[in-house]
C-alpha cells in the first residue's frame, strides 16, 4: 500500500490538468451603483440594488450594493462575465466583459477591474423590455495593459437606442420638456 502511494505522488504531476487539483486566483470586481435621474442627468449612490454574476447560463453569485452604492465581488476566474445590475423596479443594464487572458495578468498584479453603473427606475415606458437580455456595454480584457477596454461604439449605439425610446414614450430628458 505505501509503494502504491509513492507511485501515485509521482506520477500526479504528469497526469492532465483536469485530473489534478487546479489552483483558480481570484479577482475582485469592485464599484459603485448610482441611481441615474433621466430628467436632469443628476445620480445619487443607490443602496440595494440587485447584482447578478453570470457566466453563460450559469449564476455564479449574486448581491446588492451596499452603502454608498459600493458593491465588491470576488470571483475565481472564468472566459467571460456577465453582470446584470437592477431588476424591478431598476431596468436591467448588462455588461459583458470577454476576460480572456486575465488570469495570466493577474499573476502579476496588473489588473484592474473597477465598474461604476447608473441604472434607473422608469420600467413602464414601452419598449424597455430589450435591456433585460442585451448588454448596454461590452468590455474585453487587454493583456498587454492589464486593463479592460470598452467598446465605446457599441455603447453609443445602445445610449442612441434608449434614447430613441424615451422619445417615443414622450418621456421628458430635460427640465424644460416636463
Amino acid at each position: 500500500m505505501k509503494y502504491l502511494f509513492q507511485i501515485l505522488f509521482c506520477v500526479a504531476p504528469f497526469l492532465p490538468g483536469s485530473l489534478r487539483a487546479q489552483q483558480v486566483k481570484a479577482f475582485t470586481f469592485q464599484g459603485q451603483v448610482f441611481e441615474a435621474n433621466l430628467i436632469d442627468s443628476t445620480e445619487q449612490p443607490s443602496m440595494g440594488v440587485p447584482i447578478e454574476v453570470w457566466h453563460k447560463d450559469e449564476l455564479l453569485t449574486t448581491l446588492e450594493s451596499g452603502p454608498k452604492g459600493k458593491y465588491k465581488i470576488s470571483l475565481t476566474h472564468y472566459p467571460s462575465f456577465r453582470i446584470k445590475f437592477g431588476k424591478a423596479p431598476y431596468i436591467t443594464k448588462i455588461i459583458d466583459i470577454d476576460a480572456k487572458g486575465f488570469e495570466r495578468a493577474a499573476e502579476f498584479g496588473i489588473v484592474n477591474l473597477e465598474l461604476d453603473v447608473a441604472v434607473f427606475k422608469e420600467g413602464s415606458l414601452m419598449g424597455m423590455d430589450f435591456m433585460n437580455h442585451t448588454p448596454f456595454a461590452l468590455a474585453q480584457f487587454n493583456k498587454k495593459k492589464g486593463t479592460m477596454e470598452w467598446d465605446f461604439d457599441y455603447s453609443e449605439k445602445m445610449a442612441k437606442r434608449l434614447q430613441g425610446i424615451l422619445e417615443a414614450n414622450k418621456y421628458p430628458t430635460s427640465k424644460t420638456e416636463e
